[in-house]
Parts: structure tokens; C-alpha cells; sequence
């Protein structure tokens, strides 16, 4: 019997009825949201609102004056990171360091190795970033927030339930099984749905949600699937770089849809230049160590 949307959010539902004490994101995440979605609110309301949050302001001008960004002067104020970034980056930014201190900790009991995780996520935020920058999107930063945070649903598996995931890995490494195939048979429901639903309670926006549910999906070239096709191909770069397993792959197929939507560069056999686009991240992730280590690590 076909498993349908609706009951696999109740599974998940019902997986979380057994954790105790999930975590939920600081007050200042839908304050953040509230005060983006708001046209009203000006740069310098955006600032105090940050700046209430002092270790969260610290971060962001770490963040903001980082070699990733590369401005030619020095941000020295929330105020001017909100003005010469604008308010979509800014709440990105602080979103990622809110998320990363509430649900990115490693435990002992986490059955994958977690700096191989951190290493492929990071990754993956850095490569959906220049990935949607390319495709000329609005706001290239949801490509950032997107990618950090696509395999949420495996650390909410981890975390919470990790010999069930130990043995998720063990069908995926030892009987051949598809990752999200074996996700299916121990939990009923795959990792992106798993994360989607996490983001869901949290009160996180349509765009990241739909994004990270459909993550592993590479068909459908409208505008309200970019995202997450350029998540899906910079986890594939990701990959074929071997920058962090990420636990376990998943293995996509390029669709022609795909590549047109994100306009990739194609080689002579019309595929993705896998070569440059692999050496474009490559440069990517160098001026970003800084502030990779910023995002990681509180201040």
C-alpha cells in the first residue's frame, strides 16, 4: 500500500511523541521572520532586534566581515550588515547560526561520524549558494540556509534514535539497500521528510521547508523548485568532490529539467561540467573557512 503524505507526517509525529524534550529554536527565529515578511520595518529596527541577541549579533559581524562576503571595508555595526547585506542574507545568516547551536551538536550516541556530516553540510551550503547565484536567483543566501540544513532529517534520526538509524546504515552499507529505501523499511518515512516536518514545527518558511522535503528530487523546472534542485546538484558536486559523505548518499539522476533550470554549463557530452563547476567550490569553500568556523563554533 502506497505511503501518502499525510501518513507520513503522522509517523513522524508519532516518532517525535517518543522524544523528550525536542529542541525548539530561540524566540528571536519567528521574531527575525515577522520583521523580514514585515515592509514596514526598517534597517534600524532590524538591527535592534539582532542586537537584543548579543551573542547573535557578535556572530553575525563575524559572519558578515568574512573574506566569504569579501566587502573592501569593515563592517563595524549591525546596522550597516543589515543595510550592505540586506534583510533576506541577514535573517539567512542568523537563521544558520540559530539552527546550527540548537540542533548541530554532536552526542556520543549518534551513529555516523559527525564532523564528516558537518564537513558535508557546510559543503553543501556553500555549493547551493554559488549554484543559485548562477541561476541569477533573488536572494542567493536561501541557497546557503537550504543546503546547511538539508539533512536535518538524518540528525533528527541520529539523535534521537540511534540504534534505529545504525541500522538504517547497515542496510544501506551491507545489503545494497537504497539509503531512503532503508530509511523507509526502519522508520516508514525518508530523512527529507523527516527535516521538512522539523522545520515545519518550527515555524520555518514555505521555501525552506518544501526545499529540504524535496532535496533528492531533480525533476520539475518551475521557479518554486530551484531551490531545491540547487541543493540536490550541489549535494551531487558535493559528492563527486568527496567532501563529506554526508552519512550515506543518495543517488540522483541530472535530469535535462534540472539543467536547464539552473542553466548549468554543460561538457561535450552534455552533462554538467562536473570539472568546473567541482573547482569553483573548490575556491568557494577557501574564502569561506573563516567563515565556516564562525558558524560552527559560539562565540
Amino acid at each position: 500500500m502506497e505511503i501518502t503524505a499525510k501518513d507520513e507526517t503522522e509517523q513522524i509525529r508519532n516518532l517525535a511523541s517518543r522524544v523528550a524534550g525536542l529542541p525548539a529554536l530561540p524566540m528571536i527565529a519567528s521574531r527575525l521572520l515577522e520583521a523580514v515578511d514585515d515592509p514596514q520595518t526598517s534597517a534600524a529596527e532590524m538591527a535592534a532586534l539582532i542586537s537584543s541577541d548579543p551573542a547573535l549579533a557578535t556572530r553575525l559581524l563575524k559572519l558578515a566581515n568574512s573574506a566569504f562576503y569579501g566587502f573592501p571595508r569593515r563592517i563595524g555595526t549591525v546596522n550597516l550588515a543589515v543595510v550592505v547585506l540586506g534583510f533576506e542574507t541577514v535573517r539567512d545568516l542568523c537563521l544558520s547560526v540559530l539552527i546550527t547551536d540548537c540542533f548541530f551538536q554532536s552526542t556520543e550516541d549518534i551513529p555516523f561520524d559527525m564532523e564528516d556530516f558537518w564537513r558535508h553540510s557546510l559543503a553543501t551550503a556553500v555549493g547551493a549558494r554559488m549554484v543559485y547565484r548562477i541561476c541569477d536567483a533573488k536572494h542567493a543566501g536561501e541557497g546557503f540556509i537550504a543546503g546547511l540544513v538539508h539533512d536535518l532529517g538524518k540528525l533528527f534520526f541520529g539523535r534521537y534514535f540511534p540504534d534505529d538509524y545504525r541500522e538504517v546504515i547497515n542496510r544501506f552499507q551491507d545489503d545494497g539497500l537504497a539509503l531512503l529505501e532503508a530509511e523507509k523499511e526502519v522508520f516508514s518515512v525518508t530523512h527529507p521528510v523527516a527535516g521538512a516536518w522539523l522545520l515545519e514545527e518550527w515555524n520555518l518558511p514555505v521555501w525552506l521547508v518544501n526545499a529540504v522535503r524535496n532535496h533528492h528530487k531533480s525533476d520539475g523546472g518551475e521557479e518554486k523548485s530551484r531551490l531545491a534542485q540547487a541543493v540536490c546538484f550541489s549535494d551531487i558536486l558535493v559528492r563527486k568532490a568527496n567532501l563529506g559523505s554526508g552519512c550515506s548518499g543518495v543517488n540522483v539522476a541530472v535530469t535535462p529539467e534540472l539543467m536547464d533550470s539552473l542553466k548549468l554549463k554543460k561538457n561535450v557530452y552534455c552533462e554538467p561540467d562536473y570539472e568546473d563547476y567541482i573547482e569553483n567550490l573548490q575556491q568557494e569553500l577557501k574564502l569561506a573557512e573563516g567563515f565556516l568556523e564562525t558558524l560552527k563554533k559560539a562565540s
